[in-house]
């Protein structure tokens, strides 16, 4: 912590290359895999079937059953209660409007599998998505985060008045989204409906540090040093970025929901990269131009 508290103050513009180099990664990351269609997406952004077994007690192996006797690629999960215990196991189907020949056979087959293992389970559910309602709801949660990022953009010029400090507030905020988008890539994190809202709260969460330092540098310039004054908002900062991360992290070890998993996963994300954008990339900006005179 001296590094960042103590008297000699660290120098952000050092380290601003880090979070440019990552930066550009990302974007890049992001607009190949976009374009080539590799993005990882849940059923309900891209279409597809889920299979439902109320159970106790999984069957292991079934997306390979699946994959061998129909040729579909599947994907096995289980639900938890919050006691820990097996509430039913979900077996996920990406292909795009199963005929109902292959949702009777694919069910008939997963019973032949837990009766011949003696499980007991109860009835099968089968919910399928479309492809359009899957497209409609992918087109309108891009449009929600682009909306909401434009709207926060222009709540953040109005508040300042000023082009560098305002800019330095949103490239930190479109980082912090467009790196967490590409590290979903990369570890696989499927963008869905949690994830996106994970996004819609992220543009808030990564603003308020951002706002916050900008609006200390700014109203204490001349009236107090510039390092003591970044001390002082890295102080505060920290502690809010900490304490949500914590509390992501407690609610991902408690959670028996894939939607909360989801939500706590990509806010993480985002915070860890949100502290390197404030206080890197935000605080460089800033404090050349508090240093320039506010020019």
């Amino acid at each position: 912590m001296d590094l960042f508290m103590g008297k000699a103050m660290f120098d952000p513009k050092k380290l601003l290359p880090i979070p440019v180099l990552i930066l550009l990664l990302s974007v890049a990351v992001s607009y190949m895999s976009w374009s080539a269609g590799t993005v990882p997406m849940g059923v309900d952004l891209q279409g597809g079937t889920v299979i439902i077994i109320p159970t106790g007690q999984p069957v292991e192996g079934l997306e390979d059953i699946i994959r061998q006797d129909f040729a579909l690629e599947a994907k096995s999960s289980v639900i938890k209660d919050f006691s820990g215990a097996i509430k039913q196991q979900e077996i996920v189907i990406n292909k795009k409007g199963l005929s109902s020949e292959e949702e009777k056979g694919i069910k008939e087959r997963i019973l032949r599998e837990f009766e011949s293992q003696g499980i007991e389970h109860g009835a099968i559910f089968v919910e399928s998505v479309s492809g359009f309602f899957s497209e409609m709801f992918l087109r309108e949660s891009i449009k929600a985060v682009v909306f909401a990022f434009l709207f926060m953009a222009v709540v953040v010029f109005v508040k300042f008045k000023s082009f560098i400090p305002s800019f330095a507030v949103v490239l930190s905020a479109f980082a912090d989204i467009i790196e967490t988008v590409a590290a979903m890539i990369v570890l696989g994190i499927e963008l869905s409906k949690g994830s996106i809202v994970a996004l819609l709260l992220l543009i808030g969460y990564s603003v308020d540090t951002d706002i916050m330092l900008t609006s200390r540098l700014l109203k204490q310039r001349g009236r107090k040093g510039l390092d003591e004054t970044i001390r002082d908002a890295m102080y505060t900062g920290l502690t809010m970025s900490g304490t949500t991360i914590a509390a992501m992290i407690i609610l991902l070890l408690v959670s028996t929901s894939e939607l909360l998993d989801s939500i706590a996963t990509v806010i993480i994300i985002g915070l860890l990269f949100d502290l390197l954008n404030t206080w890197v990339t935000n605080l460089s900006l800033l404090k050349m131009y508090v240093e320039g005179g506010g020019r």
